[in-house]
């Protein structure tokens, strides 16, 4: 009996240890991009706002401006997660109408940024002014999600630096 209540507390200390990881999102991608960082936002939210495909249904977007910071960042958070929130496929939404269209950015301080890292989110990709022609963009959280989102930050990148281009 001794044996089992030593094997009990060793795996519940283990596992509370652990507990702690799963908070921390893992930073999937990091990298240097022609445009500025406002419209290269616009961009990656309209795209993934956009985005029919079944489980990106579950996201909602949210496009944050940081002036003081001189960044923008896309929170997109999975409304399984969210209190008081139903995705626009659930059964139990009543009105489960989707929503196509572009998400008006936030405008925020630097100060509120560490207060929206609180709630559960799929990804978040921030998006910094280095100089007036590049931004370093960096992503967090999930891997699937983060890919699809870093994809599009790439397309949308590749066609701002065309317009740079005469």
């Amino acid at each position: 009996m001794k044996i089992l209540i030593v094997l009990l507390t060793v795996f519940f200390m283990v596992a509370c240890a652990n507990l702690s990881d799963l908070k921390a999102k893992a930073q999937l991608f990091e990298e240097k991009f022609v445009g500025e960082h406002a419209v290269l936002a616009s961009c990656v939210a309209n795209k993934l706002q956009s985005d029919g495909r079944s489980f990106m249904r579950a996201l909602q977007f949210r496009n944050r401006q940081y002036p003081d910071m001189q960044a923008s960042e896309i929170h997109a958070y999975d409304t399984r997660y969210l209190h008081n929130a139903y995705s626009t496929y659930a059964p139990s939404n009543p009105d489960a109408i989707l929503i196509y269209g572009n998400p008006v950015p936030e405008i925020l301080s630097a100060a509120q940024r560490s207060e929206n890292d609180k709630s559960v989110y799929a990804f978040a990709l921030l998006l910094q002014k280095i100089d007036d022609t590049t931004v370093n963009a960096s992503l967090k959280g999930d891997s699937f999600m983060g890919n699809i989102a870093w994809k599009i930050l790439q397309a949308c990148a590749a066609s701002a630096a065309k317009t740079l281009v005469p």
